[in-house]
């Protein structure tokens, strides 16, 4: 079973991050990202929460949406910005250096879909609701957030065999990188209580990776920041 903490080892070449990636998650990661990317409407305005190297981004503007794209690392924000430069999208993408507790900065109701892979397990709690609120407050009604991560198993008997893997992948990586990452619990349980209408929840990797989509309601209500 890949674990996702080991892509705290791999930040440090962001040049080479997403090739490496796809070699450890076996092409797994790459094919969340292209359901996502069936699931952005072109002509829609995208934001991106934790962009890395702009993979995703690249794709989503390939199917004709805008996007604003922000990470917390400027490695990754140079990146970012090296391949929208490569690929021509600088009209169609914008990258910003912005960690997620700056969300607070950013419109009301002024995206069409928030997006956000294996960035809410790097997060604290409080971090990750936080997020979460700005999130659906900047979605416009009708809006879908999409989100993919590491997530707690459902049954005892898979906890207890992803525990027995991912701890001591979990160890070196904060060894060698002084971090580590947080499986989400009851994710669709917290996406319905800050008002969203949970459409899928798609599991897979021994049920501890989830693809969640939710869509903020027509008749929008405000949100707690």
């Amino acid at each position: 079973m890949f674990s996702y903490v080991f892509m705290k080892l791999l930040e440090g070449r962001p040049e080479s991050y997403d090739r490496r990636v796809e070699r450890v998650s076996g092409g797994h990661i790459r094919a969340i990202k292209e359901q996502i990317v069936d699931a952005i409407d072109p002509g829609t305005h995208v934001l991106e929460v934790g962009c890395g190297t702009g993979e995703l981004a690249t794709m989503i503007a390939a199917r004709g949406a805008t996007v604003l794209a922000f990470d917390a690392s400027e490695k990754m924000v140079a990146e970012a910005r090296d391949r929208m430069a490569r690929e021509g999208l600088e009209e169609k993408v914008t990258v910003q250096s912005m960690a997620v507790t700056a969300m607070d900065r950013l419109d009301a109701a002024s995206f069409d879909a928030v997006v956000a892979t294996l960035v809410l397990s790097e997060l604290t709690r409080d971090e990750e609701r936080y997020a979460l609120r700005h999130a659906v407050r900047v979605l416009r009604p009708g809006g879908r957030l999409l989100l993919a991560d590491e997530v707690v198993p459902r049954t005892t008997g898979r906890r207890l065999a992803y525990q027995a893997v991912r701890l001591p992948v979990l160890a070196v990586t904060y060894l060698v990188s002084t971090s580590s990452t947080r499986p989400l619990e009851n994710l669709p349980e917290t996406l319905r209580h800050l008002g969203l209408e949970v459409l899928q929840e798609e599991r897979s990797l021994g049920d501890a990776f989830a693809l969640v989509v939710a869509r903020k309601p027509q008749q929008d209500k405000e949100v707690e920041a």
